[in-house]
């Protein structure tokens, strides 16, 4: 008899908590990312029963709306919005006006967007910002970053590096207007325009996943093609690199395109910048052009456009300079076409990661 109250103690105490126990992992998740996705004078946002906000001294809602073109002056945000009978009416807002526009496949200027866009007003541009939920989000960039076509367990990896980049964006961001762009200078998103199965399949088979190192967040970082061997973070942005930044030996990414290049430079052009003939290279441990001439590697990938600067030779000629290289991107962190070799010969995304990213961890996310 005691047994079975026991038995029937265990059973209302577990139907009260396993709901908390599933609930509480995936309010972890519940969290949405501002991108910004536009800067400029004009937009037009279409879509199927959009609602329109608009914040400011009166704040009011217009719904059933298929259309919403907007132009910004030096002081109004003048709108012509068009309800779903085809109705059409143009409003005079101060250009501090906020709007807030939701409803489904929603565009702008082409593009659809899952979640919904804020629209505001910054140094006489319109500000276009997509607020969508986390994972959506993702859904949008990994696809962006690599091909589609790569092995599952490179996109795989590439979702977890994503998601882990988004949320440390976000933790930073706190009282900016928006915690990343949708261009090179956060990570490329293309928003529901640019998805594919496979990667959202990547996405959801490793939902949550984020990259620690000891207990917290770490900073990651990604490029195309590393040449060989990674970088060290403190090399490209003068910041002191924890352990896992400090860069690998990298035999995995031959494949790339960009494994080896090639780049012509008038002589004038490379004269207005180096002023000698005579070429003093000083190499980092990576083997990168710390120094060429006196200036920093990265100002000279820089001024002549260069894919790296791990620069492996120079041949200056009467009409122009002949520069050889290797690889494509800062090197810094992950090297991608390194990753989808090792995916190929059957290394787990878990795996890659911790290849690049020594001493790192893959694990839930645990919250902010």
């Amino acid at each position: 008899m005691k047994r079975r109250y026991k038995s029937l103690f265990y059973s209302l105490i577990m139907s009260f908590a396993l709901p908390f126990l599933f609930v509480f992992p995936s309010l972890a998740l519940d969290v949405s990312v501002r991108v910004l996705v536009y800067r400029g004078k004009e937009f037009s946002v279409s879509g199927k029963f959009l609602s329109l906000y608009i914040r400011n001294s009166e704040s009011q809602e217009i719904k059933s709306l298929s259309r919403i073109i907007g132009k910004l002056d030096t002081v109004n945000l003048v709108l012509d919005i068009v309800d779903n009978a085809q109705n059409t009416k143009r409003l005079e807002l101060d250009s501090r006006t906020v709007l807030e526009i939701t409803g489904s496949d929603i565009s702008l200027n082409g593009i659809t967007y899952r979640g919904g866009l804020r629209i505001i007003s910054r140094n006489n541009s319109m500000l276009v910002i997509n607020i969508v939920p986390l994972e959506e989000y993702l859904y949008g960039v990994v696809p962006s970053e690599v091909p589609f076509y790569w092995h599952q367990e490179a996109l795989k990896a590439q979702a977890v590096l994503a998601r882990t980049y988004t949320i440390k964006n976000i933790m930073s961001s706190v009282g900016r207007d928006y915690d990343l762009e949708s261009t090179e200078n956060s990570q490329v998103y293309r928003g529901k325009s640019g998805e594919y199965s496979s990667t959202t399949d990547a996405v959801n088979s490793t939902k949550g996943e984020v990259i620690y190192y000891g207990n917290s967040i770490a900073s990651v970082y990604f490029h195309s093609t590393c040449g060989g061997h990674t970088e060290s973070l403190k090399e490209v942005w003068g910041i002191e690199a924890p352990p896992y930044l400090n860069g690998v030996e990298c035999q995995y990414c031959k494949e790339s395109p960009w494994s080896e290049w090639e780049r012509k430079i008038k002589r004038e052009d490379w004269d207005r910048i180096i002023k000698d003939s005579n070429i003093e290279l000083e190499l980092n441990s990576s083997g990168r052009v710390s120094k060429l001439n006196g200036i920093s590697g990265t100002k000279i990938r820089s001024a002549f456009n260069l894919p790296s600067t791990f620069i492996v030779g120079i041949e200056v000629r009467e009409t122009e300079v002949i520069i050889k290289g290797k690889g494509y991107g800062h090197g810094v962190g992950v090297c991608q076409w390194g990753m989808k070799r090792m995916a190929e010969l059957g290394f787990s995304y878990k795996e890659i990661i911790s290849y690049y990213l020594p001493g790192v961890t893959v694990d839930a996310y645990r919250g902010f």
